[in-house]
């Protein structure tokens, strides 16, 4: 033993093991560098941390600030740290990683163990910190949740990747924001909202510790689904609380005392087919997608706000499915929406939406906001929106653009016109145009035969000024649509779209100005600044007095034309408007307008089927119209149209068009273009001039809608 202690080891033996000993540790250190570049290669840069945005929705609302509805891949809400109540970040500190702040990244006091166990053992010791999770949320691919020590070892170096970066207070800022507490909900602000109905700095220290205890299972732990097992966790977590002295056990007590009840969030979801407005939401959706891309519109989140009247949009939906449901009932429909439902729920599955359909359009006149879009009965069976994208034959909803090329061409309001058969040969067919009542009445002035909607004095205009004026018209009050090139354009032929035309009859209430039509009135990112604003988009499409014209003109129609059921159907305000059918009842429109609000409407089916006898645009349209626009100028009052300079007044008789003399039998107050106006005395009657200003009974005969081509 003495001489192994006395032994000494030559010179060049040590140097030897000195060598070797450098050697090993380089040989170690080495190896582990490159074991750690290898497990770090794949992990985000430096620079990617620190930018990290997490996931945020889009949130549109109404005009009155109502929220319509979320677009998100993860329903998440950004609140700043210093919104977030006290007691709700002491809670998760101490129940998640009480030494948070003392540490960074890796809580060194339970390596040890952590390693061993997970080496040894199957099980999770759950020792992760706030910045590991945090890390294993912001990047889940690349930090799965495998029980390995070689995903413990990535998840530590993003951790202390993130500490380098950023402050604990703002790491747990991103934690509280980034967290899923269940049902969709990402981050505290959605949770409160969630499971209470409130934001998440209302929230008390009762309900912000059961949403703390919600982190670890959060299914589990579920006011919702398990009440009784959010309160003893919540009880952990006032226990944890204590001990990390946020807490003394009185207060402790009181507040584990405290009874709490969730309430689920009224807010709407997002995402979803359906809903309230779910025709306006979804054509908001795709302009946002159009022009910001899905990833700002799903992640990046977006504040909108539209132009929608949630209290128009509850009337017109309620009025288009009432009437439409009375009629499919009296005029015994094999399919109705109610038969389509129930074969759906047993699981037959009608290939073809067969039941009537309806659409409905509500304009700002003056500033063109869309107040409410109903693009079908159903937005699940039927997501095609037929006020923007079926373009349907208008009947004789176009017939006021006929005319108006008409006052332009030097006809007035009392202009006579003969409704006599008519045979017009087209080069390539003989076009015999016929009335609906299948009669004709003889001599007409202008205002009837469009008042009526009689159908052989409005073709005969063709003869006069052809399609060249009448397209000019056409462009100018917004169309897009292709229509066709043939005389029967004047009866309707052709296809446009209901959105096309309330914009043009806008047009006609708002003194000959278009203005384009718009949903959202304000865009911003989810940092506050303004993306975009609405900036209203007006041009003259005519003058104001062709405007007045027309606008007087359509007056009629609802005072004693084919709209005059208006007045018994809920509509009782000053208004103009126009009822349209085509052949075999396959479309029936009705659009009509007041000095603020212009509103369309139209009935079908989906595909071009005859609704049966009598579907005409004063039945099946005109009603859904009268009942919702009847509400909305009840509460907002009645207007007058104002008359703009110039317009003349004379006593015109009704048989010859001309000044009235105290002979003439039939006579009535007219209007005129400043520029062309009667001024020949009646020469079927002799007399002076009287102010007799009634409307011969001849003329007060009502039709129905005379619209078949």
């Amino acid at each position: 033993m003495r001489r192994f202690l006395n032994f000494t080891i030559p010179g060049r033996w040590v140097r030897r093991i000195l060598v070797g000993l450098a050697v090993a540790f380089v040989l170690v250190l080495g190896g582990t560098l490159a074991g750690l570049n290898y497990l770090a290669k794949d992990l985000p840069s430096l620079d990617s941390l620190q930018t990290i945005e997490p996931s945020v929705k889009t949130v549109i609302f109404a005009a009155n600030g109502d929220t319509l509805r979320e677009f998100y891949t993860e329903n998440r809400t950004i609140v700043p740290l210093n919104r977030i109540p006290v007691s709700l970040q002491e809670a998760v500190i101490s129940v998640e990683d009480r030494r948070f702040y003392s540490h960074y990244g890796i809580d060194l006091r339970r390596l040890v163990g952590v390693v061993f166990i997970n080496l040894t053992t199957s099980r999770s010791p759950g020792g992760s910190t706030l910045t590991q999770q945090l890390a294993r949320n912001l990047f889940p691919k690349l930090l799965p949740s495998q029980k390995r020590i070689t995903r413990k070892i990535r998840e530590w170096i993003v951790a202390t990747q993130i500490e380098s970066l950023y402050t604990k207070d703002e790491i747990l800022a991103m934690y509280l924001n980034q967290i899923y507490l269940g049902k969709g909900a990402y981050g505290v602000q959605a949770a409160a909202h969630t499971f209470f109905d409130r934001n998440v700095w209302e929230l008390q220290p009762a309900e912000t510790t059961m949403l703390a205890g919600m982190i670890q299972l959060p299914e589990h732990y579920s006011p919702f689904n398990h009440l009784d097992r959010a309160y003893e966790r919540r009880a952990t977590v006032l226990g944890t609380m204590i001990q990390a002295g946020y807490l003394t056990r009185e207060e402790a007590e009181r507040i584990g005392a405290t009874e709490v009840h969730p309430v689920r969030g009224s807010a709407p979801s997002g995402n979803q087919d359906g809903g309230f407005a779910a025709y306006f939401v979804e054509e908001v959706r795709k302009q946002l997608e159009k022009d910001y891309g899905a990833t700002q519109l799903y992640k990046e989140g977006l504040r909108v706000w539209t132009t929608l009247n949630p209290q128009y949009q509850t009337w017109m939906e309620e009025a288009l499915e009432a009437h439409l449901v009375a009629e499919e009932t009296a005029r015994e429909y094999e399919m109705t929406r109610a038969i389509h439902d129930s074969l759906t729920v047993l699981g037959a599955q009608p290939e073809k939406v067969e039941y009537l359909q309806g659409a409905a359009l509500l304009q700002d006149v003056r500033t063109g906001a869309i107040l409410g879009m109903v693009g079908g009965r159903s937005f699940d069976d039927y997501k095609w929106n037929m006020t923007t994208q079926a373009s349907r034959q208008p009947g004789s909803i176009f017939k006021p653009i006929v005319y108006l090329t008409a006052l332009q061409h030097g006809y007035t309001a009392c202009s006579i016109l003969m409704d006599t058969p008519f045979v017009l040969d087209t080069g390539v067919s003989l076009w015999r145009p016929k009335n609906f009542s299948g009669t004709f009445r003889g001599p007409m002035t202008l205002r009837f035969a469009l008042s009526r909607s009689v159908n052989t004095p409005t073709a005969k205009l063709y003869q006069d000024f052809g399609l060249a004026p009448v397209l000019e018209n056409v462009q100018r009050l917004g169309f897009t649509t292709e229509l066709p090139r043939v005389p029967a354009l004047f009866l309707g032929a052709g296809e446009v779209t209901l959105r096309e035309v309330v914009a043009a009859y806008s047009s006609f209430a708002n003194h000959g100005v278009y203005t384009q039509q718009h949903l959202i009135t304000r865009v911003e990112s989810a940092e506050g600044e303004i993306l975009f604003q609405v900036r209203i988009n007006q041009r003259e499409a005519l003058s104001p007095a062709d405007a007045y014209m027309m606008t007087n003109l359509l007056q009629t129609t609802l005072k004693e034309g084919t709209g005059v059921s208006a007045r018994w159907r809920g509509f009782t305000k000053t208004g103009a408007g126009k009822t349209g059918t085509t052949n075999e009842s396959t479309n029936a429109w009705f659009c009509g307008f007041t000095p603020s609000f212009c509103g369309g409407v139209w009935v079908g089916f989906d595909q071009a089927l005859p609704m049966g006898r009598g579907a005409t645009g004063a039945r099946m349209a005109l009603p859904v119209w009268a009942d919702f626009m009847g509400k909305i100028t009840d509460q907002k009052g009645d207007e007058p149209f104002v008359r703009p300079p110039g317009i003349l007044e004379e006593t015109v008789c009704l048989r010859s068009g001309m000044m009235a003399t105290s002979n003439c039998d039939s006579t009535a107050l007219e209007v005129f273009l400043p520029d062309n106006y009667v001024q020949d005395t009646c020469d079927l009657h002799g007399g002076a001039l009287h102010d007799f200003k009634g409307v011969s009974k001849d003329f007060q005969t009502l039709d129905e809608d005379d619209d078949e081509f």
